[in-house]
């Protein structure tokens, strides 16, 4: 043994070190004052308290990590027997959130709608008039051996009144009418989507005669995938398929579907069988505008001096459901201006709104940019002015509208079926006016970034006219397409060559438009000029009021006699109209 190293401890005594960390054992140390009481004993006790202290700590935090783990393992235990009894039992909250509803809770409604409340589509309810009788009378079709429509497919641009007319189906028939949509049979699990629809035939069937309308048809009829990683994506579709071709000719039992982008639908969809029928819901003509403005308009308080006839020729390409909101629109605006009864020029306020968006005119930009703006808006209205198959100018304003800082807009003066190469060239030059009166007045250095959307614009209209319309006589009638659409792949069906010449002549089409703007906006450059300082003074100029300023008149007169029109107008409508036959002669109104 060493100097100055401790003694040896033996392993029966109190201070052993079996006893380190022990309570008892501490006890057991001598007393200080004791003689024998050493160096080595206080060392041999600062050991004890320290090792004892540490023992307890790691005792108290293995104690608390066993409860942790006790609770963990409790709650994956319950979690998972919860589960399991939740799927095993007929019927749990559990069940119905995670598998769905167990059968597809499609009610059917008693309609009351006639083919007398749908307007502007006389056509379209001409087509479904045999599906009505065949409801009314199946013994009627089927007695001369004749296979009963199965389905009918209704095919029209949003808004137009498909769900009206296949609701006004039913209520000719007097018959129960099933509603869903497509989305509704997507379900999160497999073969969910399938049950729904078998559901829904089946209690169809306990019904007939009877209607099944599914609206949006394309998101649970859509051309079926062989997708690898979605398997099963097709069983819905595929049970539709099952189920319109499965029943009995005569078992009474029509389906029709509503879609916006027929192209989208399977084939075997629209086989003969299924869906027998097509009917096309087109945008309402002068005709149905008119049969709706008047529907709408009884509706709501309208005045006597509401020019039907002016809004009808104004709102071209308007559904059913734009001309709706335009007169509720209308509506809201006269009862904001604390007035009794629908006016005109509310509703020339709303129609407006739609056409050209919203006015912001707490944003208003400082005078240099008010004169850019309508410099720009100026050199629309003028080319849209002196073109001859352009659209005629309705309205021109540097009131910010939207997103942007002025708006020009033209109408068409008739409906439009198809157009010519002359009416398309006309369009993009309107389109390229504004930016070719910033360069006039300007300089190109100083053109702005409001040019965007009509750049945009008349690049689509000279691509479509290349690519789609066969309006270049250096490609010829040849499509050509960067893209398939059923596929959404992209192809490459032309050589290097061919994308060249069509780069070329789609720039070709532009610089010519582009020509001929500065050419009409060079000779009337003084009218431009005129036009500017006529838009900053009154914000907001229509046709005739442009004619004037171009004319070099002040629109100020015309304006005056407006607002004593105006005033002769508010003065007719004292009374509510109650049928359309009580509205004032056009005569009357001009």
């Amino acid at each position: 043994m060493g100097l100055g190293s401790p003694p040896p401890i033996n392993s029966q005594s109190p201070e052993s070190g079996n006893n380190i960390g022990k309570i008892g054992s501490i006890n057991r140390v001598k007393s200080p004052s004791s003689p024998m009481f050493s160096l080595d004993n206080q060392h041999l006790m600062k050991l004890s308290f320290a090792e004892g202290y540490f023992y307890g700590q790691e005792g108290s935090k293995k104690s608390k990590f066993r409860v942790l783990t006790i609770i963990r393992e409790s709650m994956t235990i319950l979690i998972i027997v919860t589960v399991i009894y939740s799927v095993i039992s007929g019927e749990s909250p559990f069940k119905r959130a995670i598998l769905g509803r167990n059968s597809f809770e499609v009610q059917p409604e008693e309609i009351e709608v006639s083919f007398t409340d749908v307007k502007g589509c006389d056509e379209s309810k001409q087509e479904l008039a045999d599906i009505v009788e065949f409801l009314k009378k199946p013994d009627k079709f089927s007695r001369l051996g004749g296979k009963l429509p199965k389905g009918v497919l209704l095919v029209g641009p949003p808004g137009t009144g498909k769900t009206l007319l296949a609701r006004a189906v039913a209520g000719e028939a007097g018959v129960p009418f099933f509603h869903a949509s497509g989305s509704e049979f997507d379900e999160i699990l497999v073969g969910q989507g399938a049950r729904r629809v078998r559901d829904l035939f089946e209690k169809a069937k306990q019904r007939t005669p009877c209607v099944i309308f599914i609206d949006e048809i394309d998101s649970v009829g859509g051309k079926r995938t062989n997708s690898v990683l979605h398997p099963y994506a097709n069983q819905t579709i595929n049970q539709l398929l099952s189920e319109m071709d499965g029943f009995s000719q005569n078992e009474g039992v029509i389906v029709i579907g509503a879609t916006n982008r027929a192209n989208d639908l399977d084939k075997a969809l629209l086989r003969p069988g299924r869906f027998d029928v097509q009917v096309t819901v087109p945008v309402p003509d002068y005709k149905g505008r008119k049969e709706l403005f008047e529907h709408y308009l009884s509706k709501v308080h309208a005045g006597m001096a509401i020019d039907v006839d002016m809004l009808c020729r104004t709102t071209i390409g308007f559904t059913g459901a734009d001309i709706e909101n335009l007169v509720n629109q209308g509506a809201l605006k006269s009862a904001t201006d604390n007035m009794d009864l629908v006016t005109q020029e509310s509703l020339e306020f709303a129609r407006d709104k739609i056409l050209m968006g919203p006015e912001r005119k707490n944003r208003l930009p400082d005078k240099e940019q008010n004169l850019m703006t309508a410099y720009h808006e100026g050199g629309h209205a003028l080319v849209a002015y002196y073109t001859e198959k352009a659209n005629s100018l309705h309205k021109v304003t540097i009131v910010s509208r939207g997103n942007s800082l002025g708006h020009t807009s033209t109408l068409p003066e008739r409906d439009i079926y198809s157009q010519t190469k002359e009416q398309l060239s006309a369009m993009m030059d309107v389109m390229l006016g504004g930016r070719v009166a910033e360069e006039l007045i300007y300089g190109r250095d100083r053109v702005t970034t409001g040019c965007e959307d009509d750049l945009r614009k008349a690049n689509m209209l000279a691509t479509k006219m290349v690519k789609d319309f066969g309006m270049s006589e250096k490609i010829g009638m040849r499509v050509v397409r960067d893209e398939d659409s059923q596929s959404q792949i992209i192809v490459n069906g032309f050589s290097d060559a061919t994308s060249e010449l069509v780069e070329s002549e789609i720039s070709r089409l532009l610089d010519e438009s582009k020509e001929r703007v500065r050419e009409i906006l060079t000779k009337r450059r003084n009218e431009l000029i005129l036009l500017a300082e006529a838009l900053l003074k009154y914000e907001t100029l229509d046709a005739a009021e442009v004619k004037l300023v171009i004319e070099g008149k002040d629109p100020k007169v015309l304006r005056q006699e407006r607002e004593r029109e105006r005033d002769r107008r508010n003065k007719l409508n004292n009374r509510k109209v109650s049928s359309p036959s009580d509205r004032l002669p056009l005569d009357l109104l001009k």
